[in-house]
Formats: structure tokens, C-alpha cells, sequence
């Protein structure tokens, strides 16, 4: 018999991200946003916010936020998502934030907050979840714009 003495039940965690600075060049449909997979500390999602920072003129882009349980290396930035059969297996999920739901805020910055509710369970040999974003509308931003957030979780 195992008796657990720790902390019990739930608790929520903060975790931020950053796309890094976009370029000037022109994005596809499809195109991956990021060099890398964003990590995040979790074991069940259940909110999302985000900011698009520019100070010329803002892209209200279509997004598709790809989420895996375990590491995976998406194409190359500024590249179709090219995901493998590899990768796939370790898909927990997706959801697309429309370019509709952001809102203007001050000059130059756009703000949006989704609660997709995307449950799920991470690899054996992981305690983090791996987001790749994925552009679903031909956009061209400034070289200044960034596209910055903070994913709530909540921890079994």
C-alpha cells in the first residue's frame, strides 16, 4: 500500500510564450511561424491569450497552434508544416484562432483570449507539451511585429 503525503488535487500554472520577431517576408498559408517547438510546462491545457505587437501596420493573421506530447522539430520557419508520421504520433491536438476573434487594442497591438479546452496526457518520457504554430492565412508582417502570449494550464 503507497500512501502520497504531497500536494493533491489541482492547481493552474502560467507559462508565457514568444513567436519571435517576425520577419518582413511573406508568409503562406501553411507556413510554420517558428524555427523550433515552444515548450511549455504542463500536464492538461486549458487557456490561452495572446498579443500581436507591431508598430506599423498590424496583421490580423488566421492561426493553427499544432500542441504534441513529446519533442518534435517542425520545418523550418517560413516553410509548409511538413510534420512526419513520427511526429503525428505524438499529436495531442490543434485549434485555429480565426483572424476575426482579434481585437484592437492601442495603436499597433491586437489581443486575443481562446479557452479551447484541449485535454490530454504528455509522453512517459515527458513532463511538457510542445506547441508549433502554423500561419492559415498569406500574411506579410513588419519586421518589428511579434506575436507573444500566456497559456494557462491546469495540473493533475
Amino acid at each position: 500500500m503507497e500512501f502520497y503525503t504531497g500536494l493533491t488535487g489541482r492547481d493552474k500554472q502560467l507559462s508565457s510564450f514568444d513567436f519571435g520577431s517576425l520577419d518582413t517576408a511573406a508568409y503562406a498559408s501553411g507556413d510554420i511561424l517558428t524555427s523550433s517547438a515552444i515548450q511549455i510546462p504542463a500536464s492538461r491545457y486549458v487557456g490561452m491569450g495572446g498579443v500581436i505587437d507591431t508598430t506599423n501596420t498590424l496583421a490580423l493573421p488566421d492561426l493553427r497552434l499544432w500542441f504534441f506530447g513529446g519533442s518534435v522539430t517542425p520545418a523550418s520557419r517560413n516553410s509548409p508544416q511538413a510534420f512526419s508520421t513520427t511526429q503525428m504520433a505524438l499529436l495531442i491536438g490543434y485549434f485555429d484562432i480565426a483572424s476575426g476573434s482579434w481585437i484592437n487594442g492601442a495603436s499597433g497591438v491586437a489581443i486575443n483570449t481562446v479557452t479551447p479546452n484541449l485535454p490530454f496526457v504528455c509522453q512517459s518520457t515527458s513532463k511538457t507539451i510542445y506547441m508549433v504554430p502554423e500561419i492559415k492565412s498569406a500574411e506579410t508582417f513588419h519586421s518589428s511585429a511579434s506575436i507573444t502570449g500566456q497559456i494557462v494550464i491546469t495540473r493533475e
